[in-house]
């Protein structure tokens, strides 16, 4: 079977999609799939990230210089599979081969509509969004990463529900525990030893990944144990991504805990699995996701985790996270502290929920719905 996987334009920066579609430009080819890949090329895109220009060249190179190479590419396949919703705009130029689309979220789609708080989106940006849903509404099967991605695409009444289905998503790289002497050496680099309790978010500092909450539950850790006269269940709070934005770097300077908060970026893989394994526990009450990454990778690396009860958070997570009100950091405090004795087991349980994500099972998934989709091509259906 020829599979024509289509990528996301290098100069987006899209990194979770470039891993997604790597994970299937991996496994894909040990199940027996013949393979080929194509992602626009940068052709008319020649200006600095700053210019008014740089995203109106991209869409020349996406939406005109592409389209020649997808239709010589098309000749050759028997299934399209689009990896990223945000390219379903491309379904109509695909449609005489069997196709289907990844969904990895609607959140842009209902920022657009005015369904997310927070979130103001140009006009640019409405008319993007209304493209790709009628691109996957014109796909001949779009495959959601969670299950909350599928009730949420159904209820935008965007995609038949003849047409819709759940692939779970399989982790994207080697998640795996760390050795303690191994881990050691990685995570000094961030000032950190073994011998350090802290909690670790992942992600970036979007109003939906509620960082503010991260530290406000830090922060009642921290006061909770000096009321008590007994030593925090953790110590220190590292961010991984962007540095905090200015009136949360406020708020921590405010109570005086700046000196047990960091922000580190340019994690290599390497590193973030060794911060994961070594941390006390990921905290990650995330207010809204299409799949949650973090709570499985870090599950993977033998780190216990907290996360919103909220799907797709508490349909993932597994019997061994704890779930937490992502909008009471008072309660998320008193249940780390409660939680605290049982880390171990909480440990042992997400290393066993996570071995339910792998890559290999995801890409078997998407290779049984390509045989379904070729051969109703063949019967006529």
């Amino acid at each position: 079977m020829k599979v024509l996987l289509i990528g996301n334009y290098l100069p987006d920066g899209q990194t979770s999609m470039q891993a997604f579609k790597r994970v299937l430009e991996r496994e894909l080819p040990r199940l027996g799939c013949e393979l080929r890949v194509l992602t626009p090329a940068q052709h008319a895109l020649r200006v600095s990230r700053a210019s008014r220009l740089w995203k109106w060249l991209g869409y020349v190179d996406k939406f005109v210089l592409f389209r020649p190479a997808l239709a010589a590419a098309l000749r050759w396949a028997d299934v399209v599979h689009i990896c990223d919703h945000s390219n379903a705009m491309y379904v109509p130029w695909v449609q005489r081969k069997a196709n289907l689309v990844t969904c990895h979220d609607v959140i842009a789609v209902e920022a657009s509509l005015g369904m997310v708080e927070g979130w103001q989106v140009g006009w640019s940006g409405r008319l993007f969004q209304r493209l790709i849903a009628r691109g996957l509404g014109k796909a001949e099967l779009v495959a959601c990463v969670s299950h909350l991605t599928q009730r949420a695409l159904l209820a935008l009444h965007i995609v038949d529900s003849q047409r819709i289905t759940t692939v779970l998503n399989g982790l994207n790289d080697d998640f795996t525990p760390v050795a303690p002497d191994e881990g050691a050496r990685l995570i000094a680099r961030f000032g950190l030893s073994p011998q350090d309790r802290f909690l670790i978010h992942v992600g970036m500092d979007l109003p939906r990944k509620n960082r503010r909450t991260v530290v406000q539950a830090f922060l009642a850790l921290q006061q909770r144990a000096a009321a008590s006269g007994t030593p925090a269940v953790v110590q220190r709070l590292l961010f991984v991504g962007p540095s905090l934005e200015p009136s949360l770097a406020e708020l921590v300077q405010q109570h005086g805990i700046a000196d047990r908060i960091d922000t580190v970026k340019n994690v290599s893989h390497e590193e973030l699995r060794a911060l994961y394994a070594s941390a006390t526990a990921l905290l990650f009450p995330s207010l809204q996701e299409g799949f949650g990454w973090p709570v499985i990778e870090a599950q993977a690396c033998g780190c216990p985790v907290f996360t919103s009860d909220l799907a797709p958070m508490n349909e993932i997570g597994g019997p061994g996270a704890v779930y937490i009100d992502p909008k009471n950091p008072a309660a998320i405090a008193e249940a780390i502290e409660r939680a605290a004795p049982r880390l171990p087991e909480m440990r042992r349980l997400g290393l066993e929920n996570a071995a339910g994500y792998t890559a290999a099972q995801m890409a078997s998934n998407y290779v049984a719905i390509y045989r379904r989709l070729v051969d109703a091509r063949k019967d006529g259906r």
